[in-house]
């Protein structure tokens, strides 16, 4: 097994990748094959549960881009469940002390180095049990840093080894903070930007942005993030309807409604 995403991350080379939120495997196929790095399905806040899954990562099966899960919760058993159907790295939220990021990496990892039960399924079935002796190296375990607690401990967080990597939820990063949704451009949140950019540096961690669309995705790059999502499969069927739409109606675009940002 190959994690051509967590080689780019390991090597500091920018990466975009897709969030996933609908359980359509035909929008899975397709979105894996418009030459993204990586596609993340999200458990936590998507419209999608295990089950959807089983089906979604097997439709993906046989191409470079990268599949990756955002679990639901920081527990062992989601972690593994994921990986088991095929996940190669997980995107832990709420990651708010060394010790829940140690609980994340234990949960991603076969002993020694962690506690990860075995049996992965679908891993065996493609590879056989030559599996087990590379998927230690090559699962990418990615702690979420979005509330005020996770931004004291931050540097903690950071330090603690088997971590891959810091993913950044804007959003949830401004209500930890106390501001408005969105408040990007505030002091308080560009600091914060700069403390888990230079934690990352320092403990030769990827550091990753949700972008909700391709200019966040390209302004986070810019500004030191290794990857970032361009946009979530809803926002993608949102923004070209809405073109369809204003392109019949006649309308120019600069006067149309945005279609850009949300899920």
């Amino acid at each position: 097994m190959l994690n051509l995403a967590l080689q780019k991350w390991r090597a500091k080379e920018p990466s975009l990748g897709i969030w996933s939120n609908l359980p359509d495997i035909h929008m899975a196929e397709m979105l894996s094959r418009m030459d993204v790095d990586w596609i993340c399905f999200d458990l936590q806040h998507g419209l999608m549960d295990y089950s959807d899954l089983t089906r979604l990562l097997p439709a993906i099966t046989g191409v470079d881009t990268t599949p990756l899960v955002r679990v639901a919760a920081n527990q062992p058993d989601q972690i593994g469940k994921a990986l088991d159907a095929g996940a190669q790295g997980v995107i832990v939220p709420m990651v708010n002390s060394a010790e829940d990021a140690r609980r994340a990496v234990s949960a991603c990892r076969y002993p020694p180095m962690g506690t990860r039960s075995c049996g992965p399924m679908r891993d065996a079935m493609l590879e056989g049990m030559s599996y087990l002796a590379s998927a230690n190296g090559q699962i990418a375990c990615l702690v979420m840093i979005e509330t005020e607690e996770g931004l004291r401990n931050l540097e903690e967080i950071a330090a603690v080894e088997g971590v891959d990597g810091l993913f950044v939820g804007p959003m949830d990063l401004c209500y930890g903070l106390g501001l408005a949704p969105g408040s990007f451009t505030d002091p308080a949140f560009v600091s914060a930007i700069a403390d888990i950019l230079k934690a990352c540096e320092t403990n030769n961690l990827a550091s990753g942005m949700f972008g909700y669309n391709a200019e966040m995705a390209a302004n986070s790059i810019k500004n030191g993030f290794d990857f970032a999502s361009i946009g979530t499969d809803i926002s993608f069927i949102r923004a070209g309807a809405t073109l369809a739409l204003h392109t019949a109606q006649g309308k120019d675009q600069e006067d149309a409604p945005s279609a850009r940002g949300g899920y």
